[in-house]
C-alpha cells in the first residue's frame, strides 16, 4: 500500500533477514526462540499487518512440525490471519485437522478449547452455521472455568447474528460479557460489548449500538488495535446511517480510515471508503464524494475486479453522477453494477443497484424500464426479507406509475405503504420520500395546499437528516405547490431550491429550479383557500411528526413560519445548564439567534421576560410537557402568532405538547440505564474491606487459616498498595492474640537515626533531645502483635538487634543496663525484594531467614481483576456512610473501565477513585465512565494511527494529510504542520491573506513573516 512510504527503513521488518534468523540457530531451533517467534507475529495480527504475519507463520509451522503445542498455536493464529482477510475456506483448512478430539487430547486444555472455538469460528464463516453452532455446544460443555468459557459465548454470539437470531445473540454476547468481567480480560470485554452492539443494531437500535461501540473503544484504550479499531468506527458509521446522522458517519468513517491504512486490510479501506463516499453525498460534498468512491473503485479492482462488492462502489458513482445530472454516466456505471451483482449471491447488492437504475430511468422519463427495475427490485427484497427495501422498492414503483400518469395505480402503492410505515428513526428518510410521492400526486390532482403540507414535512425532514440534495429538491417541490396555492410564499423556497442545486453542482435539478423561479413571476394569485380544510391538513402533519422531538419542533417552526404572517420563528429549550439553547431559527443571522437566546437565558422572571418580548417584539409562548423538559417558541412580531384569517395557534400548540410527551415516552422506553448489583459484602469474612472472591486471594485466605494457632514469624510480600497491612491485621484477628493489642510500625515514616529508638525504645537522657523516657513500639505491642511495614528500609546498623529480639526474645532500650523480655509476634512487610538487597550487602542474610519463616505474598490488584466490582461497591457504601451519601450507583459501563484499568497504586489507588467520586456525587447519583478521573478517561482513548500526525483541514483533493513523524525532531513536525495548515488556507481562501489570516488567528502581518519564513507565495493554495 502507498502508506508504505510514511515509515523509515528501520520500521519495516525485512522478512528474508526474520526468516534467516530463526533457522539459524544451529539446525533445529529452540521452543524459546519458537515462543518468541510467534509472540511477535501475534503481535503483527493485533496490528492489523496479517500478511507479514501469514508470511512469518508459514517459516513456523516449517520449523516447529516437532513441537505439537507450537505448531498447533502457529496454526491458530494463520487460521485467524486468513480469516481477517475474508479467506474463510483457507481458514478452515488451517485448523481442520483439530476438530477430532483425538487431534488435541496431547495438548493444554486451553489452547484445545481456543482450537475447538476457531474451527466452529470458521465453519460459521463458510456457511455451515449448524455445525458450527453444534460444535460450540459441545465446547461450551467442555470448558470448565468462567473464562474460557466466556470465549465459547462470543463464538457463539458471532454464529447467531451470522443467522440473523440477534436476541440469541445478545444473550451469548451478554454471557461473554460476564465472564470477561469475572477475568478482567480487556480485548474480551471490548470483543463482547461489540457483540452486543451488533445485536443491537440488527434488532434495528442503533443508538443503544453506539454507546456499545463507545464502551468497546474505551476498552481498548492505547493498546494498539487498529483493524478492530477500525471495524468499531465503520460500524458507528453504519449506525449513524440508520440514525440519518450522516456528518457522524463522515467522522466516523474518516477514522476507521486513519486505522485500515495502517493495516494490510486493503478490502475493509475499499469499503469504508465506499461509505464515505455515500455519507458525503449525502451532506452535499460532491467533489470529496467523488474522490472517495474513486479510491474506493481502484483499490477494489487492485484485488479482485470480480468481487461482488464492487458493484457497491459502482451503484454509489453511478447515484452521484445521476444527481449531477450526468445521466449517460449514470447508465454507464448502473448498468455495471447490475451486471455484476446479478451474478452474486449476495442479492442485496442486486437490489440496490436496480433501485438507483429505476431512478435514473425515472429521470430519463423511461417509466416501463423504471417499473421493471423496481418490480425486479421489489422480488429480491420479499426474499431476502429487508424491510427498509422492500419499502423503498414500493416507493419507486409508485413513483414510477405517476410517472407514468397511472394516478390510481401510484395511489394503491401509497395507501398500502401507509398502513405498512414506521415512524421509527431509521425509517424517517423513507417517510420523507413517501410524503414528497403524496405531494406529487397531490399535485397531479390539482391538490396543492395538500401538496404544501407533503413537502412541508418532506423539508424538515431533510433539513434534519443533514441530505442536502433532497432539501434542495423538496423546497422546488414545496415552492411549485406555494405557486398554486399562496404564490406569495413560493419565490422563498424556489430561491433556496436554486441556491442549493447550484452550490452542489446539480446541473439538471438547478434548470427545472430557475425555470420555475421565471415563471413564478408570471403566475396570477390564487383564490383563498379553505381554512378549515388547511388547519386539518397541519393538524395531521403535526401529530405525523412525532418520530423524534427535533422533528416534532422543526416542523411547528416551519408550520408557522409558512401559516402566519411572522418574518422570524425560533424554538429554543433548555441545555443541562439550564441555558437555552436553539433547536431551529427562522429569519434569523446565526449571532442575532444567538443573542436572542442569551437574552432569554437572562430573563429569570416575569417581568424580565415581558422585557424580553418587548425588546424582540417577540410574542412568547412555553410549550409544556409532562414527561419532558419545556420549549420556548418565539414568533416575531408579535401581533402574527395566528394563523391566516384570524385563526388561533392554541389548538397546533397542544397537538405539539401531546407530541412531546409521545416523544419523551418512546426514548424513555427504549433506552435506560442498568446499574451494577455486586454485593459489598462479598468475600469480606475476615475484617471490613478485606475482599477475597479470586482464586489468588482466596489461597492467600487458606494460608493465613493455616497459621492462625501459631505464633510464627511472617513475612508478607507485596506492591505497594495490594493491603498487607490489611492483611497483617487479618492474621491478628484468627490468632490467639486477637484480644490484645495490634501495632503497625513503618520504618520508612521515622528518620533513620531515630529509627532504633522508635522501636526499641530510650531512658531520658540517653541522647540528646532525649527528655522523656519512651517504651518503644516492641514494647508497647506486649502481649499482642507488631507488624514492622516496609522492613526492607530498616537501617543496616538497627537490623542486628531487630535479629536478636526475634532470636531471644529480647530488648534493651537505649540507657537501660540490662535487656527485657517481651512477648510480641512479628509480621514484617515489604514491596521490594529482599533477596536482591541480600545480594547487594543492604539487608542482613541471618534477618532475612529469621523474618522469611511463613511467607504469604499479597497478588497485585491486576490479577484479582474480578474483586473490583466487590472492592467498588464496598468503598462506595463505606464513603457514603462517611460522607452523609445515600443511593449512589454504579453503572456496568463504568465499572468495566475500572477494570481493565492498570491501577499501578493497587487497591489503594482504586480506593481513592472511588472516595473521590463519592466526595463529589449528589444523593441518588448514578455514576457513569464521564465520572472517572481524567486519567482513567484517557487511558480508554484509542490511540491514533502510528507514525503520522494529522493536519487540521484537508488537502486539495479532499483527503486528511499526514505529517510523517519517523527521523524528525518536534520544532521540526510543528513547522511543517504549520506550512500545511497555512498553505491549505490560502489555498480555500483563493489567496485572501486578510481571511486566511483571520482562519488560522494571525494578524496579516504576522502570515505575512510567516509565508516569508516558509518561502510560501500567496498563489500557492490557488496553484495547488
Amino acid at each position: 500500500m502507498s502508506k508504505n512510504s510514511q515509515f523509515s527503513d528501520d520500521a519495516v521488518v525485512d522478512l528474508a533477514k526474520a526468516r534467516t534468523k530463526l533457522r539459524s540457530r544451529g539446525g533445529r531451533p529452540s521452543s524459546a526462540s519458537l515462543k518468541n517467534e510467534l509472540s511477535e507475529i501475534n503481535l503483527l495480527l493485533d496490528k492489523g499487518l496479517s500478511i507479514e504475519a501469514r508470511s512469518r507463520l508459514s517459516d513456523l509451522i516449517s520449523a516447529a512440525h516437532s513441537d505439537a503445542e507450537i505448531l498447533a498455536e502457529a496454526r491458530l493464529a494463520l487460521s485467524i490471519a486468513l480469516e481477517m482477510h475474508g479467506d474463510y475456506n483457507m481458514s478452515l483448512q488451517a485448523v481442520a485437522m483439530y476438530e477430532p478430539d483425538e487431534a488435541k487430547v496431547n495438548l493444554p486444555i486451553d489452547l484445545a478449547l481456543k482450537l475447538g472455538v476457531q474451527v466452529a469460528v470458521a465453519y460459521n464463516y463458510c456457511g455451515d452455521h449448524p455445525k458450527a453452532i453444534a460444535l460450540l455446544k459441545v465446547a461450551l460443555r467442555e470448558s470448565l472455568e468462567q473464562h474460557t468459557s466466556a470465549a465459547v459465548y462470543a463464538a457463539l454470539a458471532r454464529a447467531y447474528r451470522s443467522i440473523s437470531e440477534f436476541s440469541i445473540a445478545r444473550d451469548y454476547s451478554q454471557r461473554a460479557l460476564e465472564g470477561y468481567r469475572e477475568s478482567g480480560d480487556w480485548r474480551g470485554l471490548a470483543e463482547a460489548y461489540f457483540g452486543l452492539a451488533l445485536a443491537d443494531q440488527g434488532e434495528g437500535q442503533p443508538e443503544l449500538a453506539i454507546q456499545k461501540f463507545e464502551q468497546a473503544l474505551q476498552l481498548i484504550g492505547d493498546h494498539p488495535q487498529p483493524f478492530f479499531l477500525g471495524k468499531i468506527y465503520s460500524n458507528m458509521a453504519a449506525a449513524c446511517w440508520w440514525l440519518r446522522r450522516p456528518q457522524d458517519g463522515v467522522k466516523y468513517l474518516e477514522k476507521a480510515i486513519d486505522y485500515y491504512e495502517h493495516t494490510d486490510h486493503e478490502m475493509a479501506a475499499a469499503i469504508a471508503y465506499n461509505n464515505l463516499g455515500i455519507n458525503l453525498t449525502l451532506v452535499g460534498q460532491w467533489e470529496r464524494a467523488n474522490e472517495s468512491l474513486d479510491r474506493s473503485l481502484s483499490l477494489f479492482m487492485q484485488i479482485n475486479d470480480r468481487d461482488e462488492r464492487v458493484s457497491m462502489t459502482l451503484d454509489s458513482l453511478g447515484e452521484l453522477s445521476l444527481l449531477r445530472g450526468n445521466l449517460d454516466e449514470a447508465k454507464d456505471y448502473l448498468g455495471r453494477a447490475v451486471a455484476l451483482s446479478t451474478d452474486s449471491p449476495n442479492k442485496w447488492h442486486a437490489c440496490q443497484a436496480l433501485r438507483t437504475m429505476a431512478r435514473c430511468h425515472i429521470a430519463t422519463a423511461e417509466t416501463d424500464l423504471a417499473l421493471g427495475d423496481a418490480e425486479r427490485a421489489l422480488e429480491i427484497a420479499q426474499h431476502i426479507g429487508d424491510f427498509h427495501s422492500i419499502w423503498e422498492s414500493q416507493l419507486l414503483l409508485a413513483e414510477s406509475y405517476l410517472k407514468k400518469g397511472d394516478l390510481l395505480a401510484c395511489a394503491a402503492r401509497l395507501n398500502e405503504l401507509s398502513e405498512q410505515s414506521s415512524d421509527s428513526p431509521t425509517a424517517i428518510g423513507l417517510t420523507g420520500e413517501g410524503h414528497r410521492l403524496h405531494g406529487l400526486l397531490a399535485l397531479a390532482k390539482s391538490e396543492a395546499p395538500a401538496a404544501t403540507q407533503h413537502f412541508g414535512r418532506c423539508v424538515s425532514i431533510f433539513e434534519l437528516l443533514g441530505d442536502r440534495y433532497r432539501t434542495g429538491r423538496a423546497h422546488l417541490d414545496l415552492g411549485r405547490a406555494y405557486m398554486l396555492a399562496q404564490s406569495e410564499l413560493a419565490a422563498e423556497h424556489l430561491t433556496r431550491a436554486v441556491n442549493i442545486f447550484r452550490e452542489l453542482g446539480a446541473r439538471r435539478d438547478l434548470e427545472f429550479a430557475e425555470a420555475a423561479l421565471t415563471e413564478h413571476d408570471q403566475t396570477p394569485p390564487q383564490q383563498e383557500r379553505r381554512r378549515e380544510a388547511a388547519i386539518q391538513l397541519i393538524t395531521l402533519r403535526l401529530a405525523e411528526a412525532v418520530a423524534s422531538r427535533a422533528l416534532l419542533l422543526r416542523e411547528l417552526a416551519a408550520v408557522i413560519r409558512q401559516e402566519t404572517s411572522a418574518k422570524r420563528v425560533i424554538i429554543l429549550e433548555p441545555d443541562e445548564e439550564h441555558k437555552q439553547k436553539i433547536v431551529i431559527a427562522h429569519g434569523y443571522e446565526a449571532d442575532e439567534a444567538n443573542a436572542v437566546a442569551d437574552d432569554l437565558s437572562a430573563a429569570e422572571t416575569e417581568a424580565a421576560r415581558e422585557r424580553f418580548a418587548k425588546k424582540h417584539d417577540a410574542k412568547t409562548i412555553t410549550l409544556k410537557s409532562t414527561n419532558s423538559l419545556p420549549a420556548t417558541l418565539l414568533i416575531s412580531p408579535r401581533d402574527s402568532a395566528e394563523l391566516s384569517g384570524g385563526l388561533p395557534l392554541d389548538p397546533l400548540l397542544r397537538v405539539v405538547e401531546l407530541g412531546m410527551d409521545v416523544c419523551a415516552l418512546r426514548a424513555r422506553t427504549s433506552t435506560g440505564q442498568v446499574t451494577d448489583n455486586h454485593s459489598g459484602s462479598a468475600g469480606t469474612g475476615l475484617l471490613p474491606g478485606f475482599i477475597h472472591s479470586s482464586p489468588a486471594m482466596t489461597r492467600l485466605v487458606e494460608e493465613v487459616h493455616k497459621i492462625r494457632s501459631s505464633d510464627v514469624t511472617v513475612l508478607v510480600t507485596g506492591e505497594s498498595g495490594t493491603g498487607k497491612e490489611l492483611v497483617a491485621r487479618a492474621i491478628h484477628a484468627l490468632s490467639s492474640r486477637r484480644d490484645k493489642i495490634f501495632v503497625p510500625f513503618n520504618c520508612t515514616a521515622v528518620p533513620k537515626e531515630l529509627s532504633e529508638s522508635y522501636l526499641f525504645g530510650h531512658r531520658r537522657g540517653s541522647f540528646t533531645g532525649a527528655v522523656s523516657d519512651s517504651p518503644g513500639v516492641i514494647r508497647s505491642a506486649a502481649g499482642g502483635t507488631l507488624f514492622i511495614d516496609e522492613v526492607g528500609d530498616l537501617p543496616l546498623d538497627v537490623q542486628p538487634k531487630l535479629l536478636r529480639f526475634l532470636q531471644e526474645g529480647e530488648i534493651q532500650p537505649l540507657g537501660e543496663q540490662k535487656p527485657t523480655h517481651i512477648d510480641v509476634r512479628i509480621i514484617a512487610a515489604t514491596n521490594t525484594d529482599l533477596e536482591e538487597l541480600v545480594a547487594q550487602g543492604k539487608f542482613r542474610e541471618d534477618l532475612y531467614y529469621r523474618l522469611n519463616v511463613i511467607r504469604l505474598r499479597v497478588p497485585p490488584l491486576r490479577e484479582r481483576r474480578s474483586e473490583i466490582p466487590t472492592i467498588v461497591n464496598y468503598y462506595i457504601n463505606h464513603y457514603s456512610s462517611k460522607f452523609g451519601r445515600h443511593d449512589i450507583q454504579v453503572t456496568p459501563q463504568a465499572v468495566d473501565l475500572l477494570m481493565v484499568a492498570d491501577w499501578p497504586g493497587n487497591v489503594r489507588q482504586l480506593c481513592n477513585e472511588v472516595q473521590r467520586i463519592v466526595a463529589r456525587a449528589e444523593n441518588g447519583n448514578l455514576i457513569t465512565p464521564e465520572q472517572l478521573s481524567p486519567e482513567l478517561r484517557q487511558m480508554g482513548v484509542p490511540t491514533v494511527p502510528p507514525s503520522s500526525v494529522s493536519v487540521l483541514g484537508t488537502s486539495a483533493k479532499g483527503r486528511s494529510e499526514v505529517v510523517p513523524l519517523e527521523n524528525v525532531s518536534l520544532a521540526e513536525a510543528l513547522e511543517e504542520v504549520e506550512r500545511r495548515m497555512i498553505s491549505e488556507a490560502l489555498r480555500r481562501h483563493k489567496g485572501n491573506i486578510s481571511r486566511a489570516a483571520r482562519e488560522l488567528g494571525l494578524t496579516r502581518r504576522g502570515l505575512y513573516l510567516k509565508l516569508d519564513r516558509y518561502n510560501i507565495t500567496d498563489r500557492e493554495g490557488t496553484n495547488n
